[in-house]
Formats: C-alpha cells, sequence, structure tokens
C-alpha cells in the first residue's frame, strides 16, 4: 500500500511477469508493423524514382533510334521560338517596350552570354576538328565587315 500525501491508502497492483511479457510482444508486432509500412513507403518511392530515371532513359533510347527525326523537331522548335523572340525584339525598336518587348529583351541577353560564353567556344572546337575553320573568327569577320557570308566562307576554305 502507498500513502499519497492526501492520507488515502491507494492499492498499487505491480504487472506480473506474463503481463509484462504480453506488453513487450504487442510492443515488438507495432514495431514490426511499422517497419512493414516504412519499408513499402521506402519501396513505392525506388519505384517512382526508377520509373522516373527509365522514362528519361527511354528518351535517350528513342533519340538513338531516330536521331533525324528528334533533330529536326529540335530544329523546329528552336527556330519557332528564335523567330518568336526576333520579331518581338524587332519591334521593340519601334515603339513602346511592353512586359513581352522587355522579357524578350532579357531572354536575348541572357542566351547571348551563355552562347558566347558555353556553346561558341565548343563549337567553334568541333567546327576546326571536322571542317579545319575558325568559326569564332568568321563570327568576328561578319560584325566588322559587312561582306556575305559566302566570300568569307571562300576565304577561310
Amino acid at each position: 500500500m502507498v500513502k499519497q500525501p492526501n492520507s488515502q491508502t491507494v492499492h498499487a497492483k505491480t504487472p506480473s511477469k506474463r503481463d509484462l511479457q504480453h506488453q513487450i510482444g504487442k510492443t515488438r508486432e507495432s514495431l514490426g508493423d511499422t517497419v512493414e509500412e516504412i519499408k513499402e513507403t521506402a519501396e513505392q518511392g525506388y519505384t517512382a524514382a526508377k520509373e522516373t530515371v527509365s522514362g528519361i532513359l527511354d528518351y535517350r533510347e528513342e533519340f538513338q533510334k531516330e536521331p533525324v527525326v528528334w533533330s529536326l523537331g529540335a530544329l523546329s522548335a528552336g527556330f519557332a521560338l528564335g523567330y518568336t523572340l526576333g520579331y518581338a525584339h524587332k519591334s521593340s525598336k519601334r515603339g513602346k517596350k511592353s512586359q513581352i518587348v522587355q522579357f524578350a529583351d532579357r531572354v536575348v541577353d541572357e542566351l547571348s552570354t551563355v552562347g558566347q560564353s558555353l556553346i561558341i567556344p565548343e563549337l567553334n572546337s568541333k567546327i576546326r576538328q571536322f571542317f579545319g575553320l575558325d568559326f569564332s573568327e568568321l563570327l568576328t569577320d561578319m560584325r566588322g565587315d559587312n561582306r556575305d557570308v559566302g566570300s568569307i566562307l571562300e576565304r577561310e576554305l
């Protein structure tokens, strides 16, 4: 018997060994269920990630099967985007700059920066390797000189 501060007597029941073992068994089952749920969730996440990655790999396989079709599609999309941005940029010189024209100007500036720093050097090395032509020099000549591209190419080749 345990006496509480207000002098009432409380009978405390101490659990038996059998009750403790039963409680431990329930706890193990509960932990096992929780572990199974976590495992299923992890497997679902893994499966979803695997499907996403395999989708990317399928894209690469499709490109390898039909490179001309995919290249023409990319070229068409690039041409359409470039034409649209060029038209917006051209119309900006005539009047008031709308939000679309300002956006087009920013996109053109960013693409120009990326092109000059990343794409042109790599493209120049590939063109030099395959054709023996210095592409960056060709671009410099075209910017500074009003000759047509054909005469510049003839001189380079």
